[in-house]
């Protein structure tokens, strides 16, 4: 993917880097939240060994209450007490009503992008990026870009004058801004802001919908950069797998908004979580195409859901995918029932199960995840 071998690349820096950027993005507090926090895990059964610690609403779920053996830690939220279920179960079919059916037809009829108007890039970004492809670019020639759109301009400075770059003097041309942040980092950021201004680009009865999927997806970033440690897939690719594999939810996102405007259609969170479930590859291929993405990261996007072959291109790179969207799960933030993750078939095949160093990392992630997605 990119700058993968270029000398820019930051391949090399520390795997917190990203997590520590996206909390700088996002403005969330870096302050440790209290021991119940909204995503702790939930375990579906009880026993007279059991104690009830904590209630807990999943996203579309009633309110029900979590329960952990009394000499289990809190933190083995991998190993669900009375689970013996070893693969996350597939989203189940649904009864649909007649308007969501219709809606759902839609849906799949626009598969081939037909009478389908796609989220654009925002139009700095995607001239930043087309810019960032040019091997003989330099830093004034990106920053007349940027100095272009107030919005991304202010973003560059605000993070390059954030704690976690700041030098000793605070910057306010855009050229050192770039200088200071590099040209991954700025990729990175320029496709970020694009998907917020994608998802969010419309009001009404979706916005809750997107601020669902929205911190999903950073979340999933934020796991995928920290098993890079692991599996040695660079953390900037791995980010931004995480971060857009799922971006065809954007689509039925506008789609359920325009209906919702000339129609009286009303969704609950369990049949739009079932939409997005069987469209959402389909239209992230087009965006793919639309955003002239990487094609390995295109290829991720249009099928991500299923086990790779033994001798597949990129076969630990959706293995980790896989992994990631399963702890994105079992965390709560996406839809799914509970299972024994380190008895999985892709954390064996990731040899990590019985390694002391992913079990420290999976640990400390509830935490992680709450610090850098607090105000996301």
């Amino acid at each position: 993917m990119w700058g993968k071998h270029d000398p820019r690349s930051w391949g090399n820096r520390s795997m917190g880097f990203f997590s520590t950027l996206l909390a700088k993005l996002t403005g969330a507090d870096a302050a440790r939240k209290p021991a119940t926090r909204k995503h702790d895990p939930v375990f579906w059964t009880a026993s007279p060994h059991d104690t009830p610690v904590a209630t807990f609403d999943p996203p579309g779920s009633e309110r029900r209450t979590a329960f952990l053996r009394i000499d289990d830690a809190p933190s083995r939220w991998w190993a669900p007490v009375g689970v013996t279920r070893t693969e996350p179960a597939e989203l189940p079919a649904r009864e649909l009503t007649a308007e969501a059916r219709a809606l759902e037809n839609l849906l799949i009829s626009h598969f081939d992008g037909h009478d389908l108007t796609l989220p654009p890039l925002l139009n700095g970004a995607e001239r930043v990026l087309v810019k960032l492809r040019d091997p003989k670019c330099n830093y004034h020639d990106v920053a007349a870009i940027v100095a272009e759109d107030p919005v991304i301009a202010a973003a560059v400075l605000r993070v390059a004058n954030s704690a976690l770059y700041r030098g000793l003097q605070k910057i306010t041309s855009l050229p050192a801004a770039l200088n200071r942040l590099g040209f991954n980092t700025l990729r990175t950021l320029m496709l970020r802001e694009s998907l917020r201004a994608a998802m969010f680009d419309r009001r009404g009865a979706a916005d809750n919908f997107a601020g669902l999927i929205w911190k999903r997806s950073l979340a999933c970033a934020t796991i995928m950069q920290g098993l890079s440690r692991f599996t040695k897939v660079p953390p900037d690719d791995a980010f931004l797998y995480g971060l857009l594999h799922d971006i065809g939810n954007v689509v039925v996102l506008r789609i359920i908004h325009d209906r919702a405007a000339s129609t009286t259609l009303e969704l609950d969170t369990e049949t739009f979580e079932y939409l997005c479930s069987v469209c959402h590859q389909e239209f992230g291929e087009l965006i793919a195409d639309a955003w002239k993405l990487p094609s390995d990261l295109k290829a991720l996007i249009a099928d991500h859901h299923t086990h790779p072959e033994d001798d597949e291109l990129r076969q630990v790179e959706r293995l980790q995918l896989l992994l990631a969207d399963m702890i994105t799960s079992l965390l709560g933030y996406a839809p799914g029932e509970p299972f024994l993750l380190l008895e999985s078939r892709v954390t064996r095949a990731l040899e990590l199960a019985h390694r002391s160093d992913f079990i420290s990392f999976l640990e400390g992630l509830p935490e992680e995840l709450e610090d850098v997605l607090g105000t996301a």
